[in-house]
């Protein structure tokens, strides 16, 4: 097979274009030449594109009769169905990429950790889903390490996470977006359980266990770097955040969680930590020439949802006011995004 630049030329030149097909199928449609002349060509340009189309295809596309409609020969006929279906597709593909330039449609694969599908996040997306119902959706909750990797291969287009390390100058950007607060999970049943608040010290004598994912310690390292000299035990499990807060509500230790992440169980207290450094910042990262528009739109929402936060709301709440939360769980979230 030939595929050298001559060769391509030459069977380029032996193709119809788009225009031609255009005409082609205003005169089926119309069975008529002088209607095709809708289309702003004159008469003679429209006979001069049907001669070289069926020159093209070896034969008559059309009956020529004094008096009598256009009709398509057996030829004209079989070309007809691909013609009108190549036509459609490319309108088609033109209308998809304006709504994407726009924002209207295309995809998004988002990035996530665990504890983020609640507050900002959740809201940003809740709203993205609502504004324009036709873009594709795709979300991936894991760690920050996880996460940045997929990032960086290009499977994921935007991120949000705590506890990611500064990336420094580099192809990608990262944004701090709100401080979060932290809190301490207990069983009901705990001494501690209805303290107004608790200190690192109160810590030490909690046997503490941490989700861990294929070796992360991303959580484990947090968690000792704020322990600092004090004494501590802590266990990394890998299990779901909910099974992890089941062992908690039978009693087995105490756990942390981000406020916003600290949903109303039977059993379960969530009591604030009053120091300093009990606050994560939770960041966006993203590719730094990436030119997916949705992702922008996102970003955008999220920021919203993030200044509008109190300080209050940034702060700790006592933990008698964390049975009245009402957040959506990510699974009601994907849902929404995907029944729209």
């Amino acid at each position: 097979m030939d595929d050298s630049p001559r060769n391509n030329r030459r069977l380029s030149a032996n193709r119809p274009n788009f225009k031609q097909l255009e005409i082609f199928l205003k005169v089926a449609e119309t069975r008529s030449f002088a209607a095709a002349r809708q289309l702003r060509v004159s008469q003679p340009a429209v006979s001069q594109t049907i001669a070289r189309l069926e020159e093209l295809y070896g034969g008559d596309l059309f009956e020529r009769r004094r008096g009598s409609p256009a009709a398509l020969t057996p030829i004209g006929q079989a070309i007809l169905p691909s013609a009108k279906l190549l036509l459609f597709t490319v309108e088609h593909q033109i209308e998809r990429a304006l709504a994407t330039a726009q924002s209207n449609a295309g995809s998004l694969t988002v990035g996530f950790h665990p504890a983020l599908a609640h507050g900002p996040v959740g809201d940003g997306i809740a709203e993205i889903c609502e504004a324009k119902p036709d873009i594709a959706l795709r979300f991936i909750e894991g760690p920050p390490g996880d996460l940045y990797r997929r990032l960086n291969e290009r499977s994921v287009d935007i991120l949000f996470t705590p506890l990611h390390p500064e990336i420094g100058e580099g192809s990608n950007i990262q944004e701090r977006l709100w401080r979060q607060s932290l809190v301490l999970a207990l069983s009901d049943r705990h001494p501690l359980a209805h303290a107004k608040s608790v200190k690192w010290l109160d810590l030490s004598a909690i046997p503490m266990m941490l989700k861990s994912c294929q070796g992360d310690l991303t959580d484990y390292r947090a968690f000792t770097a704020r322990m600092g000299d004090l004494p501590f035990e802590c266990n990394l499990h890998e299990v779901s955040r909910g099974t992890l807060i089941e062992l908690v509500r039978r009693g087995i230790g105490g756990t942390l969680h981000l406020a916003s992440a600290a949903l109303p169980r039977s059993g379960i207290r969530y009591i604030p930590i009053d120091e300093d450094d009990a606050v994560l910042w939770i960041e966006a990262i993203w590719p730094k020439h990436g030119r997916n528009p949705l992702r922008h739109r996102l970003l955008g929402s999220v920021r919203s949802h993030a200044s509008r936060r109190t300080p209050s709301a940034i702060r700790l709440r006592p933990a008698d006011q964390f049975a009245s939360v009402d957040l959506n769980d990510v699974g009601k979230l994907v849902e929404q995004c995907h029944t729209r």
